[in-house]
């Protein structure tokens, strides 16, 4: 005899499960965005007023033959610019992230003695879906000191406290530069004694540095036995460095010591970076959280922690909390769960007003919750994050454990068995399979909405089993009566008024003149996408003669082509141009507007920071602003966030202080300014934007590829006349501007003839001009840096480089005797693809797009011949969609493929699951027309809307179609069409049900408007799609599935 669990046994082993979920809560990662990282590592470095090409050959290349060592890499690119560096390294897939850091982190420790004296310390990262993370708590520290000696006090007794704090990531401490060792030399006393700045750097290092000889063996009076020690060998005795009496060179008898050629002082070194909060500097500490960190209960810890820290500094010393970002975290996932509360609430209320039974009701409860809290033991095992999209997930999940609960208790008290489980199982199958898209989207989209798939198949996986043991379980114990049938006469007159017309409307439909106008109606009113084909196609061959004479001919094109997109495009082509192009991506984040500056080529840091203050000081007028945060990292580089009080926040005084900031931004001019993050953006630059014909040149050798490029610039010049115009050799990037730089060119025939290096001529220019770092010391405790600098240096400019006379050999010389120097814009940022150099000519050109296509074929065909192997050339494509994700849109057909393989086997058949697949582009109609009509933006909360249809709004399809084929086994001699509207007698309550109840849930979600990133799209397009899934289920499901016989 087959033995059964008793429901008692069932339900104890739920809640058994149910209390383990409950206990694993507070383990589990809070967080508001995703902070899931991406299969990706990026390395920075720095070196301060270095050239592009310098940093490229003595840092980068460096860095990627040696990362290249390391296992798993898929591809490495590489930016040099100026002043700074950085590689990313993609990896493959189930590559061990942790461990490639580590080795990675090894491997620069290894080499970073290798590289030149002045470069930063490589900084390692790992790449997180969202790129933008910021500090969660920052602190100011406060002392009646100067700045320098209150930031050395917080790195000794504040950083390393909070570092050690579990979960945090780093901690960064602003707003004083270090102090450091300036060598100033006298240029001419290096012309009058011919010492040169390599002697002088040479001669320091050799004095700083120390050598080691090897190990020696000595013993004492008192040791019976050797010792070993190392032998070092080092010109400085004493700790103290007397900087004046270092030998620098020999001059005959003669010694030249350092302080007869420089002077030395100890001073503040220059500021490479600015951050302050509300304009004041203050030493300034932020606190960054780790990966997969609760950072609510992180910032609990470490506010407590600083607490502890104010009463154990030193008497006068102050920490204060200047910015707190958690804050905004709670407040956003409090207003997430209580709209979920409100969505289960509402949800609860309207199945008690239809069933009117609280036992109905308190099973449709415990369902819920044991489903979530079962669920939970999985989040933890899979370390799903809990965060804007798990909520979303969370809340879809919802509607869908109810629906399955409510089919699964409706057949149990209709029929009194569990046969719709077919149904429920078909129906999650299908809403899961439309999850794998994300599967097919890029790594950066996967990190993001991989928690929101997770988080449902996770629990419409679990509430399978709750339907199937559970829920049968629970209705045994409450003693649930089977349904009564008992109708009054005036309800059953109803029914059978109502079925009786519904019959007559649908068979009338199903008539062949009108089922095929119908059919129409439904083609036309998805769209069909002509509106995507080109004008013209432009390359050649027979279908494309065909086409261009057709379709694309200029009568056609003119004339026909704009009615006809307009009559046969639907809705779609509503969505696409007037919806999907205007849309934007938003992040969930408070309401903020953002200033940022940036100054032309030659300035610095510090004439920016100047100009920022005078916007800070504009700013702190206001009372309504409850902090501005300023970040400045070199002279391009600015942004001033702007934050506001809560009572001010989404009123009107944000758009009213950006109109005032951009007229202050035109009256301090002297920089290009720019103001966003409410309305319309500000811009006062006056960049000329892309170029659209642009040309790729790619190769191992920088300067031949360079000396390339020049030479397709000239080609396209001399063959295409005037029409091409202001023509750049740039870098691979869309935005990459070229800067302008002074290009010293020499005269070799002159140097020659005058027997002169073109070494002897840098080197006097350098000795008048020279910057640069040398060895680093260690004193009391810290690590110093040594500056080697001129006298001239910042002070020497382009008018004395002409006219200066140059000593050399005895013999003097104007700079135009033997160089020319030239004000040129160069391609400055220095970019590789797998250590493959790649350069851009781009250039503007006057004629048709047509024309512009041939110039740019006829010209990478007349070069190619001329470049030897490693090297290739290329045209760069635009972007036709303008959308960089749009194929993303292309996969819903991939998921509309799963589905329809789905519901082929489940119903074992090949005509039923097209009539079910056709609720799916039925619904996407009511998204296409809700975003349309309402002129909502389309951001990423519109497209999980499109993937939650795609599972969802064939459920109840699948519902209908189940009971009517158990009704056709069950009565094989009945009427199809009898038996199809029996079982949607008996299916559409339930069905009707279950979409206003995921309509209702979704409510709660658009009640503060399209401030609410992701979540107003979301549910504002789910619910116009579950809407219009009502008009397939209701008119052309019968329509699609039901036989005349």
């Amino acid at each position: 005899m087959k033995r059964t669990l008793s429901s008692f046994s069932i339900i104890t082993i739920f809640v058994c499960l149910s209390i383990v979920g409950a206990s694993l809560i507070p383990l589990l990662s809070l967080q508001l965005t995703p902070s899931k990282t991406l299969p990706s590592i990026n390395i920075s470095y720095n070196w301060q007023d270095a050239s592009a090409k310098v940093i490229e050959q003595e840092v980068t290349a460096k860095l990627e033959g040696v990362f290249n060592t390391v296992k798993g890499i898929k591809s490495i690119t590489s930016n040099s610019d100026k002043g700074k560096g950085s590689i990313s390294l993609k990896f493959k897939k189930n590559v061990n992230m942790d461990a490639v850091r580590f080795e990675l982190a090894n491997l620069i420790r290894q080499s970073y003695s290798e590289l030149p004296d002045g470069i930063s310390y490589p900084n390692l990262s790992l790449s997180a879906a969202n790129e933008n993370k910021s500090p969660i708590l920052s602190y100011s520290v406060n002392a009646n000191e100067s700045s320098y000696f209150i930031k050395k006090y917080a790195e000794k007794h504040i950083i390393p406290k909070l570092a050690k704090l579990k979960g945090v990531n780093k901690v960064n401490v602003y707003g004083a530069a270090p102090f450091e060792w300036v060598i100033e030399y006298d240029t001419n006393k290096l012309m009058q004694l011919k010492v040169s700045v390599k002697d002088i750097q040479q001669g320091i290092n050799t004095y700083l540095k120390t050598q080691e000889l090897g190990k020696g063996v000595f013993r004492t009076n008192t040791d019976n036995y050797d010792s070993e020690i190392s032998l070092n060998l080092g010109y400085k005795i004493a700790k103290i460095i007397d900087w004046n009496n270092i030998p620098i060179k020999k001059i005959g008898n003669r010694v030249i010591y350092l302080r007869n050629i420089a002077t030395v002082k100890y001073k503040e070194g220059a500021v490479n970076s600015y951050y302050r909060i509300n304009g004041l500097n203050t030493i300034n500490i932020t606190v960054y959280a780790e990966q997969n960190v609760n950072t609510i209960d992180l910032a609990n810890t470490v506010k407590l922690k600083v607490i502890a820290l104010n009463n154990q500094i030193d008497t006068g010393y102050t920490i204060k909390l200047t910015q707190d970002s958690t804050e905004y975290v709670v407040e956003e996932l409090q207003k997430i769960q209580s709209r979920t509360l409100f969505s289960f609430l509402i949800l609860l209320v309207l199945i008690l007003l239809i069933n009117r039974s609280f036992k109905y009701l308190a099973i449709l409860f415990l369902s819920i919750i044991t489903n979530l809290l079962i669920a939970v033991i999985f989040y933890y095992l899979l370390h799903v994050e809990l965060q804007l999209y798990s909520f979303a997930g969370i809340t879809i999940s919802f509607g869908i454990i109810i629906d399955n609960s409510i089919i699964m208790i409706d057949h149990i008290r209709n029929k009194g068995n569990k046969k719709a489980f077919l149904a429920i199982l078909a129906a999650t199958l299908t809403t899961i399979g439309a999850l794998m898209i994300i599967f097919l989207l890029e790594e950066n989209q996967q990190a993001n909405l991989l928690d929101f798939a997770l988080v449902i198949a996770i629990n419409l996986s679990v509430s399978l089993l709750v339907s199937l043991y559970y829920v049968p379980a629970l209705l045994n114990k409450f003693k649930v009566s089977k349904k009564q049938l008992s109708f009054s006469r005036k309800r059953k007159r109803r029914i059978v008024k109502f079925t009786n017309f519904y019959t007559r409307m649908i068979c009338w439909m199903k008539r062949p003149r009108f089922k095929w106008a119908f059919i129409l109606l439904f083609i036309l009113g998805f769209g069909i996408p002509f509106h995507f084909l080109p004008k013209e196609i432009e390359e050649e061959g027979f279908f494309t003669d065909v086409y261009n004479k057709s379709i694309g001919n200029e009568w056609f094109s003119n004339d026909v082509r704009p009615t006809l997109e307009k009559i046969i495009g639907g809705t779609l082509r509503l969505f696409t141009e007037d919806v999907f192009e205007n849309s934007y991506y938003s992040e969930p984040e408070r309401t903020a507007l953002r200033v940022t500056g940036t100054m032309p080529d030659g300035c610095t840091i510090k004439q920016l920071n100047t100009a920022i203050k005078k916007m800070e000081s504009y700013l702190s007028q206001f009372d309504e602003i409850e902090l501005f945060e300023t970040r400045i990292s070199s002279y391009r580089n600015s942004n001033i966030s702007i934050h506001f009080k809560k009572d001010f926040e989404f009123g009107s005084f944000p758009y009213t202080l950006k109109n005032v900031l951009e007229s202050k931004a035109i009256s301090l001019g002297g920089l290009d300014w720019s103001v966003s993050g409410v309305g319309r953006g500000f811009s006062n630059a006056l960049g000329t934007g892309s170029k659209q014909n642009r040309i790729i040149l790619e190769g191992y050798n920088y300067d031949k590829l360079y000396s390339y490029a020049k030479q397709l610039k000239q080609q396209l010049i001399d063959s295409s006349g005037s029409r091409v115009k202001d023509i750049e050799i740039t870098s691979s990037g869309w935005r990459d501007n070229a800067l302008y730089e002074y290009y010293l060119d020499f005269d070799d025939k002159r140097l020659a003839f005058e027997n002169v290096s073109q070494q002897q001529l840098y080197g006097y220019l350098k000795n008048q001009v020279h910057s640069g770092n040398l060895t680093s010391i260690i004193q009391n405790n810290e690590f110093q840096s040594v500056k080697l600098i001129s006298d001239r240096y910042k002070k020497f400019s382009v008018w004395d480089l002409k006219n200066t006379p140059i000593l050399i050999n005895n013999k003097q010389y104007k700079l135009s005797q033997l160089a020319s120097i030239e004000k040129k814009k160069t391609g400055n940022t220095i970019k590789k693809n797998n250590q493959q150099y790649s350069l851009t000519v781009t250039y503007d050109f006057l004629g048709t797009a047509i024309l512009a296509q041939k110039v740019r074929e006829q010209n990478i065909e007349k070069f190619k011949p001329k470049l030897p192997l490693g090297y290739k050339v290329s045209e760069q494509k635009y972007n036709r969609w303008n959308k960089k994700d749009k194929a993303q849109y292309y996969y819903l057909f991939i998921v509309i493929g799963i589905i329809l393989f789905i519901c082929a086997i489940l119903l074992e058949s090949i005509k039923q699951p097209f009539a079910i697949i056709s609720m799916i582009p039925i619904s996407f109609i009511g998204v296409f027309l809700t975003f349309y009509l309402f002129d909502f933006n389309f951001d990423q909360g519109g497209y999980a809307s499109f993937i939650l249809l795609c599972g969802i709004s064939v459920n109840s399809a699948l519902y209908i179609i189940n009971d009517y084929n158990n009704l056709k086994m069950q009565f094989p001699n009945r009427d199809l069409r009898s038996l199809y509207f029996k079982a949607f007698n008996s299916k559409i309550k339930p069905v009707v049900l279950t979409i206003v109840s995921t309509i209702v849930g979704l409510i709660p979600f658009i009640w503060n408007g399209q401030n609410e990133a992701f979540w107003f799209s979301f549910a504002a397009g789910s619910i116009g799609g579950l809407v219009f899934s009502l008009i397939g289920i209701f008119f052309y499901l019968p329509l699609f599935s039901v036989k005349k016989v």
